[in-house]
């Protein structure tokens, strides 16, 4: 895999199909832009969409875990993946350390609520869990948090801890992919974009 430059071309519709609650009780909606193909449910049971993309909401106002949400988002953003080489989310990220900028934040720990540097990168691990599997990606592991999260719906989140649990999927398909996440104004997209080889 190897970080590349991309614009992407067009603008892709945004077709909300589900909600999660937020904290403090707000309805927020999920929304996934699957190159124009609206998708009911969660499970995918069609064929592989092409430039597949899956939409999370976040409160900025959480300022530390914004900045690990974004800087997560934009450490993977534009890494490749060749046809039938395995992404490792833990691998791809690094431990999250101070160093590297992550903040302290909420983390789950066998289901309580604590503090710990990095918290709320799963939000990205489970935005490009959802991209991958909508774009027919072989998932190899995923892990589901301790508690359940208030981003995406039960069953859809990828839990990750740097020497630990992991979010591995294979890229199955003929041709490249590229990673395309950007998270600005409480919105994290990741998509899976093709690309020639």
């Amino acid at each position: 895999m190897k970080k590349i430059a991309w614009w992407l071309l067009g603008l892709l519709a945004i077709f909300a199909f589900g909600g999660c609650t937020a904290a403090g009780g707000t309805e927020v909606p999920l929304a996934a832009s699957l190159a124009g193909v609206m998708t009911e449910g969660l499970a995918l049971e069609t064929t592989p969409i092409e430039n597949a993309t899956f939409t999370t909401k976040y409160n900025e106002k959480i300022k530390n875990r914004t900045t690990n949400v974004k800087l997560a988002a934009k450490t993977i953003d534009g890494m490749v993946i060749y046809p039938g080489d395995v992404f490792s989310f833990n691998e791809a990220l690094g431990d999250t350390t101070s160093a590297k900028g992550y903040k302290r934040a909420k983390i789950f720990v066998k289901g309580k609520e604590e503090q710990g540097v990095g918290g709320g990168i799963c939000q990205v691990s489970s935005t490009l869990f959802n991209a991958a599997d909508f774009a027919g990606m072989e998932i190899i592991e995923r892990h589901d948090h301790s508690k359940k999260v208030d981003y995406v719906e039960l069953g859809r989140d990828a839990a990750t801890s740097y020497g630990g649990v992991d979010l591995k999927f294979r890229n199955t398909l003929p041709h490249s992919v590229i990673i395309v996440a950007h998270a600005d104004n409480g919105e994290l997209t990741v998509s899976l974009e093709t690309v020639s080889n």
